[in-house]
């Protein structure tokens, strides 16, 4: 493989944006606890304001065992970003929502990906259709790849 696309995929592979996140989670000391969150937590805090979640459902978006999510979940409880309710007639299942607070939460995390989704538009704004379809087409083939090892 091309040493330079393979540093690159790298680099891209091994960017959080860690530090950017909390940057922006910084300038919020008004929300207490907003600063010990970790990014997983912020996804998780996304994902149950996208979706209806059980806590088992969970497991489908993260590789983490069960033990580690109902963890997860529950520091997000106590820092009063989530709760946990039952639907009626259904005690078995552990439903999540995002309380007013989980709420303020995930609108400073959605700003976040606001923001680089246009700067990564800017960035390939410089690119023809043309380029745009032989990077994905190389990208396709380089995880067609990969994904024959797992």
């Amino acid at each position: 493989m091309n040493e330079e696309l393979a540093k690159e995929l790298k680099n891209y592979r091994e960017h959080s944006n860690e530090r950017a996140i909390k940057e922006l989670i910084g300038s919020h000391n008004d929300i207490e606890n907003l600063n010990k969150l970790s990014i997983i937590e912020l996804d998780v805090i996304a994902w149950i304001a996208d979706y209806n979640l059980k806590i088992n459902d969970l497991l489908r978006y993260i590789n983490m065992t069960q033990g580690a999510i109902s963890k997860l979940v529950n520091r997000l409880v106590e820092y009063g970003f989530v709760e946990k309710y039952h639907m009626k007639g259904n005690q078995k299942d552990t439903y999540l929502r995002l309380t007013n607070l989980g709420r303020k939460v995930e609108a400073i995390h959605h700003q976040f990906h606001q923001e680089l989704e246009q700067r990564l538009e800017q960035a390939l704004d410089q690119f023809t259709e043309q380029d745009i379809r032989i990077t994905v087409s190389v990208l396709k083939k380089i995880n067609a790849a990969r994904n024959q090892l797992d």
